[in-house]
């Protein structure tokens, strides 16, 4: 009879650098993502007082982190400027017109809900083959970093900004 292995069938580690960002609704975004974030989570905690000490149990929700994205800001601002017109749209601050605008802003923008978008994060293989897949639901963008701009940098220097989003949760699926 042969010993159980304990050693893991694939011993590759996962790498930083291979991964895609597939936001439909933000597709200049999309193209230069440079960085993603996959937010961790934790769970609340029911406390159970004792006369001694309190006792704590699970709680029974879950608390996302927010989803984060680093991206390159191309010369006509189209990657920025996709965020920026979303988040204006969802808060009309000039009039309705632009909250009622959002579904035209982009042709997938979710029907009946237009400030929410769906998103991927695909993880690779150290080959480059998708491994996982990372969906999350209802998304909406929270904040948009600015864009620092400095005649000290070189003409190499690109230009990144930083943008936040909230959903409601995500499934990770096994490809």
């Amino acid at each position: 009879m042969a010993a159980i292995s304990r050693n893991p069938q694939n011993t590759n580690s996962l790498v930083a650098n291979k991964f895609q960002v597939s936001f439909t609704r933000l597709p200049n975004t999309t193209y230069f993502c440079q960085s993603a974030t996959l937010p961790g989570l934790t769970i609340g905690e029911a406390i159970k007082p004792t006369p001694f000490i309190d006792l704590y149990s699970p709680g029974d929700k879950l608390i996302y982190d927010s989803l984060t994205f680093t991206f390159m800001v191309d010369e006509d601002l189209k990657s920025w400027k996709e965020l920026h017109d979303w988040m204006r749209a969802m808060t009309f601050p000039t009039d309705f017109k632009e909250y009622r605008d959002l579904p035209n802003l982009n042709r997938f923008a979710k029907k009946p809900f237009p400030q929410f978008a769906d998103a991927t994060l695909s993880l690779l293989t150290s080959s480059y083959n998708h491994n996982y897949k990372i969906k999350f639901y209802d998304c909406f963008p929270i904040a948009l970093s600015s864009i620092i701009f400095s005649s000290s940098d070189s003409p190499e220097n690109v230009l990144t900004a930083d943008a936040t989003f909230r959903f409601a949760y995500y499934d990770i699926e096994k490809v």
